[in-house]
C-alpha cells in the first residue's frame, strides 16, 4: 500500500492535496506525458536494482494504484480490480513508455462514482435504527485484507463499518474535557469507561453525518494528484523509497527542508481518512509535550486556548495541515485518539520551529552503588545526526559528543553508553566522523552504486576521544546513519550493542532528481526520488533489512511493532560485498577491543537479571499486551463487549503504572550534563523549565501519559551491563579476573 505521508520540520507537508476544481480535466496533458516518460527512463537508468520496465509486474502496479485510492478496500470490489488488470495489465508498459495515463484516470472515474454512492449510503444508514448490542466484528486492518468480492459483500462491509464508527465515537470521549466538567484534575490518566446515553448517541450520529459528507471532498483528487499516485505506484515496485514528486509536492518538500513553517514537529500520514502520527521529530513541540506516540490519531483541531474544536476526520490532509500550522508562538489544541485504546485526550501545543537546543546531544553521569565504592557511568543521548546549516550556524554532533565525553571524563566514568534508540539518522559525514571518536583509523562504511562500483568511507583521523568500554543502546527505530555508526563499531569490535534484536534495517540511499535539470526544455518543476546506492558495514554485510544485530538483547515494545524496513512493501533484499576490514587482528591500539568471551559474560549476567528482576516481568507483560493488539484480526461491534475490553485495557494500564511507580523510587543518583551551547541557549530563551520535562528520548510504551512513572527499563539494564563491565575491568587490572563477579542490580 502506498501511503500519502507528510513530513514536518515545523509542519511542512511532503505531499500536497487541494480541492478539486470543476474545470479540472482528467486526461493526459503534454506535461504529464513528459513527466511519465522521464520517470520511467530515470528509474531504469539509475535505480540500484538495475531492473527494467519489462521486469516490473504490471498487475502489481494496478493493484498498488487502486490501494492508494482505496487503502481500506471499501470502495472497489475484487471483480473490478480483476477487470482493471484484464483491461490494462498486458499493455501497461506501453502506456508508461508513451506517457499515457489513461488507465489511471479511468480507474479513478470508477472510484469517484463509488465514493458518492457509499457515502450517501452510509448517511442513510445513520438514519436507521442500529442495534449496538448485537454481536459482530470488523477487520482491525482493512489494508491487509481483500477487497469485497462483489457488491453484496461490499454492502455488508459498509454496514459493519458504520457500526464501528458509531462505537468509536461513543467510546472515544475526551477524558480531559470530561474530567474538567466533573470538576476533577484534567489529567489524561484515568480508568473510567465513558457512560453511554441517548444524548451521546445523537451527538455521535450528527458528527458522523458531517464526516461522511466531507469524505466526498477528501477523496476528490485533482489530475496532478492522480498522476502522482500512478507514477508512484510504478516507482515503488522497485523499492518503497522511490517515488514521483509532482510540482506541488516538490515545492512543499523544499519548504520543509528549509524549515520555514511553524507547527508541531511531526511526520503525519493519512490512514483511511484519519490524520495519524507517523513519527515525532526530535526537538519539536510534540516531542517536548511527551504525551503523543507514533500511531496516535489527531481527531480534532482547535485554535488558541478557547477556540472551538473542529472534527478533522475525513478532511484532506492539507486542510488538516493548514489548521495545525500557523504563526510561531501561537497555541493549537489537538484531540488525540491514542493507538492503545485508552481514551481520547486534548493537548495544547505552542507552534514553533524545531529548536537546535532540543535536538542536541546531552549526557548524564549515573552513580551505581558497589561493594568497593560507587561506580560512575556515562550516558550520552544523541537524537539525530544533525549538522551545520549552509550559513554556518548550527552544530556538529561529533563536536558535541566530544565535548560531553570531556565533561564525563572529569567525573571519572568507567564505561560510556551511547543511546541511539530514537535516532532515525541524518548526515552521513557526521556518522563517519562520530565513529572516529572511538576508533583510531579504518573503514566505517562501504557504498555500492547501480554500476556496481564500491567506495570505502574511512576515518583517517587518529584522534580518539574515548578508548574505554563502550555500549551502544539501540532499538528498531535506530536507522540509517545510526546503523552506520553501530555497524562500524561492532565490526571493529569496539562496542557492545544492546537493545532490540536488531536495528531498523534501512541500508539504502535516495537521490532527488529534478526533471527540469535532467532534461532540456522541461517545463514542469517535478522530480523523481530514486534509490541509487546501498550501504554496507566494514564486514561487507548489508545494513538493508537485517540492520545491526544486538550482542545483548534487551527488548522494547518496538520489537513487536511494524516499524522496521522489513515491514514495508517490496523492500530491497539483503546482500553482501567483500569486507574492508584488516585481514590481521593484531591492532592493539585501543584499550578495550571486545572479545566474544566478554560479550558472553555480560550477556549471561543480563539474561539472569531479565529472569529475576520484577521490572522485566512488567516489561514482558507490556510487550505481550502490545503484541496481542498487533496480531488481533477482528474488533468487536458489540457495545457491551467493547466497554469491557476498554475497562480491561485501562485496568492493565493502571497495574503497570503502579508497578513502575515503585521502580521509579529506586533509581540511581543522576547528574545531568549539558553542552555549553545548550546552557547558553537556555539562558537566552529562558527555557530552563524544559529540563523538567521527561526526557523525550526514553522509550515510550503504548501505555504512557503525562502521569507515567519516569523509569526507563532498557536504559537501566544497559547501565547494569556497563557496571558489570566496569567490575570486570577493575578485576582484570587487579589480576583477579577469574574471581566471581557480583551482578549489578
Amino acid at each position: 500500500m502506498i501511503s500519502r505521508i507528510f513530513t514536518f520540520l515545523g509542519l511542512a507537508a511532503v505531499l500536497a492535496h487541494a480541492q478539486s476544481k470543476p474545470e479540472s480535466v482528467y486526461a493526459t496533458t503534454p506535461a504529464m506525458q513528459n513527466e511519465a516518460r522521464a520517470t520511467v527512463a530515470l528509474i531504469e537508468r539509475y535505480h540500484i536494482s538495475k531492473k527494467t520496465l519489462a521486469e516490473i509486474d504490471a498487475n502489481e502496479v494496478i493493484k498498488t494504484f487502486c490501494e492508494t485510492l482505496d487503502p481500506a478496500k471499501l470502495y472497489f470490489t475484487q471483480a473490478e480490480i480483476d477487470g482493471f488488470i484484464n483491461r490494462y495489465g498486458k499493455s501497461l508498459d506501453l502506456y508508461l513508455v508513451r506517457g499515457n495515463l489513461t488507465p489511471a484516470f479511468e480507474i479513478y472515474s470508477v472510484f469517484k462514482e463509488h465514493v458518492a454512492e457509499r457515502t450517501q449510503g452510509a448517511i442513510a444508514a445513520l438514519n436507521q435504527k442500529i442495534d449496538l448490542n448485537q454481536p459482530g466484528t470488523f477487520p482491525v486492518d482493512r489494508q491487509k485484507g481483500n477487497w469485497p468480492a462483489d457488491t453484496k459483500e461490499a454492502d455488508d462491509l459498509w454496514s459493519r463499518r458504520v457500526r464501528l464508527d458509531i462505537l468509536s465515537e461513543l467510546l472515544g470521549e475526551d477524558r480531559t474535557t470530561q474530567k474538567k466538567k466533573d470538576g476533577k484534575n484534567a489529567s489524561v490518566h484515568d480508568t473510567q469507561v465513558p457512560e453511554i446515553n441517548e444524548e451521546k448517541i445523537a451527538e455521535a450520529l450528527t458528527k458522523l453525518k458531517k464526516r461522511y459528507e466531507k469524505t466526498r471532498t477528501y477523496l476528490d483528487f485533482e489530475p496532478q494528484e492522480i498522476e502522482e499516485f500512478f507514477l508512484t505506484a510504478f516507482s515503488t515496485q522497485f523499492d518503497p523509497h522511490s517515488t514521483f514528486f509532482s510540482q506541488r509536492t516538490l515545492e512543499e518538500f523544499e519548504i520543509s527542508m528549509r524549515n520555514m513553517l511553524c507547527g508541531i514537529g511531526a511526520t503525519l500520514t493519512d490512514d483511511e481518512g484519519y490524520c495519524t502520527v507517523k513519527e515525532i521529530l526530535p526537538g519539536g513541540p510534540l516531542e517536548l509535550n511527551g504525551k503523543v506516540k507514533s500511531g496516535d490519531r489527531i481527531i480534532a483541531v482547535g485554535q488558541d486556548e478557547k477556540g472551538e474544536m473542529e472534527d478533522i476526520v475525513g478532511l484532506r490532509l492539507t486542510k488538516t495541515i493548514s489548521r495545525i500550522r500557523g504563526k510561531q508562538g501561537t497555541i493549537v489544541r489537538l484531540l488525540i485518539d491514542p493507538v492503545d485504546n485508552s481514551g481520547r485526550f486534548t493537548i495544547n501545543l505552542v507552534r514553533d520551529q524545531i529548536k537546535l537546543v532540543n535536538q542536541m546531544a546531552s549526557a548524564r553521569c549515573i552513580e551505581i552503588p558497589s561493594g568497593q565504592g560507587n561506580i560512575n557511568l556515562g550516558v550520552i543521548e544523541l537524537p539525530a545526526f544533525y549538522g551545520k546549516n549552509p550559513d554556518g550556524t548550527g552544530s556538529s554532533p561529533t563536536k558535541d559528543v566530544e565535548e560531553l565525553i570531556g565533561k564525563l571524563k572529569k567525573l571519572n566514568i568507567k564505561v560510556l553508553v551511547m543511546d541511539l534508540r530514537k535516532n532515525g539518522g541524518g548526515l552521513l559525514t557526521e556518522a563517519i566522523d562520530l565513529s572516529g571518536l572511538f576508533i583510531k583509523k579504518g573503514s566505517v562504511l562501504q557504498v555500492r552504486d547501480s554500476m556496481g562500483r564500491i567506495e570505502d568511507y574511512r576515518d583517517e583521523n587518529a584522534k580518539v576521544a574515548w578508548d574505554g568500554p563502550l555500549i551502544v543502546l539501540t532499538s528498531k527505530l535506530s536507522a540509517s546513519a545510526s546503523e552506520i555508526f553501530c555497524g562500524a563499531l561492532k565490526d571493529h569490535r569496539r562496542a557492545v550493542i544492546v537493545g532490540d534484536s536488531t536495528t531498523h534495517g534501512k541500508g539504502s540511499v535516495q537521490n532527488i532528481i529534478e526533471l527540469k535539470r535532467a532534461f532540456k526544455d522541461f517545463d514542469p518543476k517535478s522530480a523523481v526520488k530514486i534509490t541509487i546506492q546501498k550501504w554496507y558495514a566494514p564486514s561487507g554485510s548489508s545494513i538493508q533489512l537485517k540492520g545491526v544485530p544486538a550482542d545483548i538483547i534487551v527488548p522494547s515494545v518496538y520489537s513487536v511493532l511494524p516499524v522496521a524496513e522489513s515491514d514495508l512493501e517490496r523492500p530491497l533484499a539483503w546482500d553482501s560485498i567483500p569486507p574492508s576490514l584488516p585481514k590481521s587482528d593484531d591492532d592493539d591500539s585501543l584499550s578495550f577491543k571486545i572479545s566474544p568471551d566478554l560479550i558472553q559474560i555480560l550477556k549471561a549476567s543480563s539474561e539472569k537479571r531479565q529472569t529475576e528482576l520484577p521490572e522485566f516481568v512488567t516489561l514482558n507483560r507490556t510487550i505481550e499486551w502490545t503484541k496481542s493488539r498487533q496480531v488481533r484480526k477482528e474488533i468487536s461491534l458489540s457495545l457491551p463487549q467493547r466497554r469491557q475490553e476498554r475497562a480491561d485495557d485501562l485496568a492493565f494500564r493502571e497495574q503497570v503504572r503502579s508497578e513502575l511507580d515503585k521502580l521509579a523510587a529506586q533509581k540511581y543518583k543522576i547528574i545531568e550534563i549539558k553542552l555549553d551551547a545548550a546552557i547558553e541557549q537556555e539562558k537566552l530563551e529562558d527555557t530552563d523549565k524544559t529540563s523538567k520535562i521527561k526526557r523525550a528520548s526514553r522509550v515510550r510504551d503504548p501505555i504512557e501519559d503525562e502521569d507515567w512513572p519516569d523509569y526507563d527499563i532498557q536504559l537501566m539494564e544497559s547501565v547494569r551491563i556497563a557496571a558489570d563491565w566496569a567490575k570486570l575491568s577493575e578485576a582484570a587490572k587487579a589480576g583477579s579476573a577469574s574471581q566471581p563477579m557480583s551482578s549489578a542490580r
